[in-house]
């Protein structure tokens, strides 16, 4: 399914930072909103509670206050006394108002209600009669049962307020639990919200660390295209013109290659054949002098022959991949045979080879031009680097169904910085006199092409002094 990103890649980061925020956004709303319910309905419990008891103890003070009031007037007779009374009243009644407007229960209610009722008979009972003498007594009786009634009810508020606190603790405890199942809930949304973008985000820069990882190890074969925001697929657009671009001068490289190799390989012949003719002394006997002078002139041009043929070796490989000629090669005589190809290097360095072949009549089935490749050039590497009047150990034998060369000089061995690029195509080394991978760069890169087309594997083995190569090829090599 095609993604549909936006036109830039800022964009997406804010879209992505905003969509991983909003289920935080929208926990920290909700939170806000319950931690506000809570609070308001925390202040109207403490509301309701203080003006609820404010006016019960008011109630129960007023009661009190008549009724002193009106036994001092049954005594005194003092009118005084009874304006007192009066205020009293008053004020009691506004406390029953006040109270009334409160949120009550049907208890409270029919308490209130009934006090009410009855300090107002007793009231109208004080004010119609104050100098009846007969009814003082039930008179101040009736203020006992006023302060009993109005001392229930301020329990009663006080066992409400209780209440109201327990369901304020418990709206506290859900609310409490609903919050933390609702971050509980967010959070693995927001990290779900986070990780889709990361991918959205990260998909087209692996892609684009993929298109640059191939066209830095040379494979141009695969058209780059970057699904993603306007300006990575623009930057994408850019890497596949690169890629073309790349693609043609590595043509133009491997025509050159070849263009050239096959351009030297003609006047080289003429060179050859000169220099051997003279070596047979065809145009008269030489002396010692111009004998040495025409060794040089043919090592140099076996030499320039090897690079040149390495060259359209490497060339036939980058274009094709290696197409094996199966037939029994026996390694042994081969080997004897390329060794006498460099008998003369080999004797003028004053070279031992301390050669190993056992058995002796070991063969495999494989190309022999390559393979023949293969050993030519790691002799010829091991002949190079190593120092006059040394030794180089050469060996081939079988363990179980492969065949194994083994080449150890006595050079100078290969630098640890060059280890990692050993077969890389035209890689010299840092120092092209101490390392093995001078000359033109091809020799190591062509064997390990024609050991893999073998199915078989090259290997550098640790030694304390010059190199030592291992090549194993099974004794069948698989056609296809």
């Amino acid at each position: 399914m095609q993604i549909a990103y936006p036109k830039s890649f800022l964009k997406l980061l804010l879209i992505g930072f905003a969509l991983a925020m909003l289920p935080l956004f929208f926990a920290f709303g909700n939170a806000a909103l319950y931690l506000d319910r809570l609070a308001a309905q925390s202040r109207n419990a403490v509301t309701q509670a203080v003006q609820a008891t404010r006016a019960s103890r008011a109630l129960v003070e007023q009661i009190t206050l008549m009724e002193r009031s009106a036994r001092q007037y049954f005594v005194l007779e003092d009118s005084s006394l009874l304006e007192n009374y009066e205020r009293a009243h008053e004020k009691f009644t506004e406390s029953w108002q006040d109270l009334s407007h409160l949120r009550l229960s049907n208890i409270q209610k029919n308490a209130l209600h009934a006090l009410s009722e009855q300090e107002q008979t007793l009231f109208q009972n004080m004010m119609g009669h104050p100098d009846n003498t007969k009814l003082a007594a039930e008179i101040v009786n009736h203020f006992a049962e006023l302060t009993t009634q109005a001392q229930d009810i301020l329990d009663e508020n006080n066992r409400q307020i209780d209440r109201e606190s327990a369901i304020l603790a418990e709206t506290a405890e859900r609310t409490q639990q609903i919050m933390l199942w609702q971050t509980l809930t967010l959070i693995p949304v927001a990290l779900l919200v986070a990780v889709m973008i990361t991918f959205l985000v990260a998909q087209p820069i692996r892609r684009m660390d993929a298109a640059i990882r191939k066209l830095g190890e040379g494979d141009y074969t695969e058209l780059i295209s970057i699904d993603g925001p306007g300006d990575l697929r623009n930057l994408g657009e850019r890497l596949n013109w690169l890629r073309l671009q790349l693609t043609e001068l590595d043509q133009q490289k491997q025509r050159f290659l070849r263009n050239v190799s096959h351009e030297l390989k003609t006047p080289l012949t003429a060179i050859r054949e000169g220099s051997e003719l003279l070596n047979d002394e065809v145009g008269g006997t030489l002396t010692s002098q111009q004998r040495e002078i025409t060794d040089i002139l043919r090592e140099s041009s076996l030499r320039l022959q090897k690079m040149i043929e390495n060259l359209l070796s490497f060339t036939a490989v980058q274009f094709h991949t290696p197409q094996l000629k199966l037939e029994a090669v026996a390694l042994v005589p081969l080997a004897e045979s390329i060794l006498a190809d460099y008998a003369l290097t080999i004797s003028s360095k004053n070279i031992d080879i301390q050669r190993n072949f056992s058995p002796s009549d070991i063969a495999i089935m494989g190309d022999r031009e390559k393979i023949h490749s293969i050993i030519d050039n790691l002799l010829s590497n091991a002949i190079k680097y190593t120092l006059p009047s040394s030794s180089i150990r050469f060996s081939i034998m079988q363990e179980n169904d492969h065949a194994v060369i083994l080449v150890h000089d006595s050079g100078p061995g290969i630098m640890t910085a060059d280890k990692d690029r050993l077969y890389d195509p035209f890689y010299r080394g840092d120092d092209a006199y101490q390392s093995l991978v001078s000359g033109s760069g091809l020799g190591l890169s062509i064997a390990k092409e024609y050991v893999d087309a073998h199915a078989g594997e090259i290997t550098l083995l640790p030694s304390k002094h010059g190199a030592h190569f291992r090549v194993t090829l099974p004794l069948k090599a698989d056609k296809s």
